[in-house]
């Protein structure tokens, strides 16, 4: 299997268009297939090539599907329109590296001989401290920065004391797909001696129609999300220095 076929692992960063890079967007408009994710909307597919063939891959949480088998049925696809000699573009929100399975995608090309790149996005983290003036990292406060999944794995958040480290140092930590686990890890939290008063960061929606954001601390995270209902998509910011300028 030979040229001209190319695979390109794309970050489609987190909503707005205008986020794309120029590569990206490139990419786009010269494709001649597009795989794109749940939470890639309309305008952006409208800036692709017209005559591209646009094939949903994406998932949504709870939504019931298996994903080793979504994730191979993706696979099954590349090497499809690879013999076809096509010109494939997989649009994946954020960017491909950043909890985004790019590296088995990029495992499954090399294996297979395909012909592939990888295009960086804008991470919702990068987007979300910008757009809501939240520093993630400033000199004399934060040194560091942890990127954190909320993915519980036997009932249990895993890897939890690091996190509790990178906190106690006044750095802050950016929680991916954690809203609905907020109210039951801020408790272990607290259990393990962080401060009540360690400022909360929702962002919603992020850089998409609709964006919003709340704060709270961290010992009212419960009541919190019992009177208010942030929207998902979402990510959250922890540290003693995650409050906006």
């Amino acid at each position: 299997m030979g040229l001209p076929h190319l695979i390109s692992i794309v970050g489609a960063g987190p909503g707005d268009p205008e986020l794309l890079t120029v590569k990206a967007l490139n990419r786009l408009q010269h494709a001649d297939v597009i795989l794109y994710d749940a939470l890639i909307g309309d305008e952006m597919l409208e800036l692709a090539n017209p005559g591209a063939v646009k094939i949903y891959v994406g998932k949504l949480n709870n939504d019931g599907q298996n994903q080793m088998e979504r994730q191979d049925g993706i696979h099954q696809l590349f090497l499809h329109w690879a013999s076809e000699n096509k010109k494939v573009v997989r649009l994946k929100t954020g960017d491909p590296m950043i909890f985004g399975r790019g590296a088995e995608e990029i495992r499954f090309c090399k294996a297979n001989n395909l012909n592939f790149e990888v295009i960086p996005g804008v991470t919702a983290a990068v987007a979300g401290s910008s757009l809501f003036s939240v520093p993630l990292t400033e000199r004399g406060k934060s040194n560091m920065l942890l990127f954190y999944t909320c993915r519980k794995e036997n009932d249990c958040f895993p890897q939890l004391e690091p996190l509790v480290s990178v906190l106690q140092t006044g750095s802050p930590v950016v929680l991916y797909m954690g809203l609905h686990h907020l109210s039951e890890l801020s408790g272990k939290l607290l259990e393990r001696g962080i401060s009540g008063k360690m400022p909360v960061q929702i962002l919603c929606k992020i850089s998409q129609p609709g964006q919003s954001s709340y704060s709270t601390i961290l010992s009212k995270v419960e009541e919190f999300l019992s009177e208010k209902k942030p929207c998902t998509p979402s990510l959250l910011i922890v540290g003693e220095h995650a409050e906006r300028i």
